[in-house]
């Protein structure tokens, strides 16, 4: 690993705000995982607590973080860790031992795309850990294991990919507020065209292959055809991303 990108690690994971999100996400995880099972809770949710509950657990909290709540959280972690770099004019400059602002960059989003995947991991460790504490060794069902697990690390290609567009916008709009702005203008667009009729939009948008594996194919395998396509999509936004990334921060003059 480059020592930039060591050092950029480092400088992440001291953010109080990833601990703090996390111990709040067990909490809020452990109490569901008993509230839904409770009579008054069945009903006032809609739910079934023989289909979202036990081994399908890990599953139904998956679309809590990675759909709505973890997008939020990483936009506010990253404008932090980008914008505000940025404000102290240390974001692009050359100041360490000479690198290139390429190299600078590079860094970043290295450690910006790795934490997406690690924190996607860590929030199945945490509903799998709640899961076994209600429901104890009925969570581990192999299919059910396998089918979420595959699912999780999709979710983790997905967010790595929405954490190249949030450095896009912290580069772009070099403002905190602008880029949750514009994350939760994303966030609308999303849902409009994964519901929308328009088939060919929807295979060429980013979150429609997430929301397909998500919501269309809950509690069941995801066909391959639909994994690859998702995977090929997801990659050519995260390289046009990246290049763009890289683009505008050449073009950036203090």
């Amino acid at each position: 690993m480059h020592p930039l990108t060591k050092l950029y690690a480092r400088k992440m994971f001291r953010q109080r705000l990833v601990y703090v999100f996390f111990a709040c996400f067990f909490t809020a995880s452990f109490f569901y995982a008993f509230l839904i099972s409770t009579p008054q809770m069945e009903e006032m949710l809609n739910i079934d607590i023989s289909i979202v509950g036990r081994e399908n657990f890990p599953e139904f909290m998956m679309r809590f973080y990675v759909g709505t709540v973890g997008i939020l959280f990483n936009v506010f972690l990253l404008t932090l860790f980008l914008c505000e770099e940025d404000r102290n004019k240390i974001l692009y400059q050359p100041l360490l031992h000479g690198e290139s602002r390429k190299r600078i960059i590079l860094s970043k989003t290295c450690v910006a795309v790795s934490m997406s995947m690690i924190f996607v991991l860590l929030t199945a460790f945490i509903n799998y850990t709640t899961a076994f504490m209600r429901w104890g060794a009925n969570i581990f069902k192999a299919a059910a294991i396998i089918r979420t697990l595959e699912k999780y690390l999709l979710s983790g290609i997905y967010m790595t990919a929405i954490m190249l567009f949030i450095i896009v916008l912290c580069i772009y709009t070099r403002s905190s507020w602008k880029t949750i702005f514009f994350v939760i203008v994303y966030m609308f667009m999303d849902s409009f065209i994964y519901n929308s009729d328009i088939l060919f939009l929807k295979k060429l948008w980013i979150g429609y292959y997430f929301n397909f594996w998500t919501f269309s194919c809950e509690y069941r395998a995801v066909p391959l055809k639909e994994i690859f396509g998702g995977i090929f999509v997801m990659g050519l936004y995260g390289i046009v991303f990246y290049q763009i990334s890289l683009h505008r921060t050449k073009k950036i003059d203090f």
